[in-house]
């Protein structure tokens, strides 16, 4: 299932490093791209990983999640 995230505080080419490495670092989450353009990050979402694991690391990362 693929998910969107969007991101706050993102303001440069290392917040999207961060935040692709926040998310690799979760089991289950694959194929991510970040856009410093959308401030969002898209995402392949499988077991056992999940949408509440996702915006926890983003936000553990320091950047806040809006949807």
């Amino acid at each position: 299932m693929t998910e969107t995230l969007k991101i706050e505080g993102m303001g440069c080419g290392g917040c999207v490093s961060t935040v692709t490495k926040a998310l690799a670092g979760v089991p289950g989450i694959s194929d991510i791209n970040v856009s410093l353009e959308k401030a969002e990050a898209r995402f392949a979402l499988n077991a056992p990983a999940t949408r509440e694991q996702a915006v926890k690391a983003v936000e553990e990362s320091g950047y806040d999640v809006k949807g």
